[in-house]
């Protein structure tokens, strides 16, 4: 890691710290230490960054790295390498592996082989219940205390409502996989308002689970949620318009109806939906290219969100402010990371750099992921990463940066 380094002439939105204009940011052993006008070189490494947007690094509280036990579909190493490439300082992988994240050992695992490779921050969400059974809750604070950041049963439900109280009386954020939306959403917040604790809403993608989730931050419930791109992108009626014989649109949730769409972008605009995450949940090309019934539920994401997620900008649905919440700030802070979701004196240098003026088309074959096959394929998109800096270490594309 280059000792100091001072990015110049790009424009930091960080709403979280008032920061909207045209600065320098100077960076000293991974530390941000200065940011202000012209900031002198006095022998710096200087990069220009005239033209580019600088952001609090993304944050994706929601994906699936896959292993252990499932390294055939994606490891560590392709999943961290495919979240840089798509502009992701940190990232939260479920707890669905083999076996089961819902023990010290494996959390330990995730968390020191991600260190050892390098790259993207991987804070790990442990289960909720052993081996995601729904019979037995998890030892909460050994499994926090091994670098757990959250609690979610992903891809099941709950159904035992007296341990789903318990879980929320641990003081530990629970996410939850609504999979019968309107329902369980509303038994679970009917819950949450007689026991307390903290509540998150993992892909959110109805009218109806949003509207119920609007009413609970009205009546001041601790609540949170995330949708993902496909559910602001596509609608069920893409399933059979666009190359049905495959399971590239397969996804758990499904996708909705053009009114779901809608009040998806909606929910974004008026805070109801707290997060964008990805909800990157890679298969083998074998798996994924069977018949559209035979295929496994789950898309690629890492690589598609922020260009998917900064059309709402481009459409006039969000603010860039409102994107930079969704994608950093507002993960950063349902999630307690410290050093994730602001361009801050003092703080580690976690920053994603965006090039908001290219336009290009998905080319899945391009992905760093192992599942090279996307509903994004073909679509052509106005912005893209230019680089991220990582504890003040720069990933960079060549192509948009250079340095003096």
């Amino acid at each position: 890691m280059v000792k100091e380094v001072i990015l110049r002439n790009a424009h930091i939105i960080s709403p979280a710290d008032n920061l909207d204009e045209i600065l320098d940011i100077n960076i000293e052993d991974g530390v941000i230490v200065d940011i202000a006008k012209n900031i002198p070189d006095n022998g710096a490494q200087c990069i220009d960054l005239s033209d580019k947007v600088i952001v609090p690094g993304l944050v994706d509280m929601h994906c699936h790295l896959r292993e252990p036990g499932f390294e055939y579909k994606e490891t560590i190493k392709t999943g961290v390498e495919s979240a840089l490439n798509g502009g992701f300082v940190a990232v939260c992988p479920m707890a669905n592996t083999n076996p089961v994240a819902d023990n010290v050992e494996t959390i330990k695992f995730e968390v020191e082989k991600a260190a050892a490779i390098g790259g993207v921050n991987v804070f790990s969400i442990a289960a909720v219940t052993k081996g995601l059974e729904g019979k037995e809750l998890v030892d909460f604070k050994a499994l926090k205390q091994a670098g757990a950041v959250a609690f979610s049963d992903d891809g099941k439900p709950f159904w035992n409502w007296e341990l789903f109280e318990e879980a929320l009386n641990s003081g530990e954020l629970i996410i939850s996989h609504a999979d019968d939306e309107a329902f369980e959403v509303e038994k679970e917040i009917e819950i949450l308002k007689n026991v307390g604790g903290k509540l998150h809403f993992a892909h959110i993608s109805t009218k109806v689970a949003i509207d119920l989730i609007r009413q609970a931050k009205k009546d001041g419930l601790n609540v949170t949620c995330e949708t993902a791109p496909h559910y602001f992108t596509f609608t069920k009626e893409d399933e059979t318009q666009k190359e049905p014989f495959n399971g590239r649109f397969k996804m758990n949730p499904p996708l909705g109806s053009k009114e779901d769409l809608q009040a998806v972008i909606k929910g974004l605009q008026d805070g109801t939906i707290d997060c964008i995450a990805t909800d990157h949940a890679p298969h083998s090309m074998e798996e994924k290219t069977k018949p559209f019934a035979q295929s496994p539920f789950g898309i690629v994401g890492f690589e598609t969100a922020l260009s998917a997620s900064l059309k709402l900008v481009y459409d006039e649905h969000l603010t860039l402010n409102q994107f930079v919440e969704k994608m950093s700030v507002n993960p950063a802070k349902i999630l307690n990371l410290k050093t994730n979701g602001q361009v801050k004196i003092g703080q580690l240098a976690n920053l994603t750099i965006i090039d908001t003026d290219i336009i290009y088309t998905i080319r899945a074959d391009e992905f760093k992921t192992k599942c090279k096959i996307t509903p994004f394929e073909g679509l052509e998109y106005r912005g893209k990463t230019s680089a991220v800096i990582i504890n003040g270490k720069m990933y960079t594309n060549k192509q948009y940066i250079t340095s003096s």
